[in-house]
C-alpha cells in the first residue's frame, strides 16, 4: 500500500484488509481515506475483551452481553482509550451492585 504514513495509517490499513475483496486499487482507497482523515485521529480505543479483563482485574461482574453496551457508554460519553478506571466507572453506571466479593 502507499509510502504515506500518518497517524491514521494503521488503523486504516486494518479497514481496507478487513474489506480487502471489495477495494480495486489500495494504494487510491488509503489515499482517499488518508486525505478524508487528514486533520482527525481516528483510534481503535479497546474492544469487548478489554472490558472483560478490566471487569475481572477490578472484580466487577459483567455478562457477555453487558460488555457491548458498556463500550457504547464509552462511547456515548466521548472517553478516549480503554482502561481500568474508564471501565470501572462505565460499568458502576450503568450497571448497578457489580463488585464481586472476595471468596466468591
Amino acid at each position: 500500500m502507499g509510502e504515506r504514513i500518518t497517524r491514521n495509517t494503521g488503523l486504516l490499513v486494518e479497514v481496507l484488509n478487513v474489506i480487502d475483496h471489495l477495494i480495486a486499487d489500495h494504494d487510491t482507497a488509503l489515499t482517499a481515506l488518508e486525505n478524508h482523515f487528514h486533520d482527525r485521529y481516528i483510534l481503535d480505543a479497546g474492544d469487548v475483551n478489554d472490558v472483560a479483563a478490566f471487569a475481572t482485574e477490578l472484580r466487577l461482574e459483567i455478562t457477555e452481553e453487558e460488555r457491548g453496551t458498556v463500550l457504547d457508554y464509552i462511547a456515548s460519553k466521548g472517553m478516549v482509550g480503554l482502561n481500568i478506571d474508564i471501565v470501572e466507572n462505565a460499568i458502576n453506571e450503568r450497571f448497578e451492585d457489580r463488585f464481586i466479593e472476595p471468596g466468591n
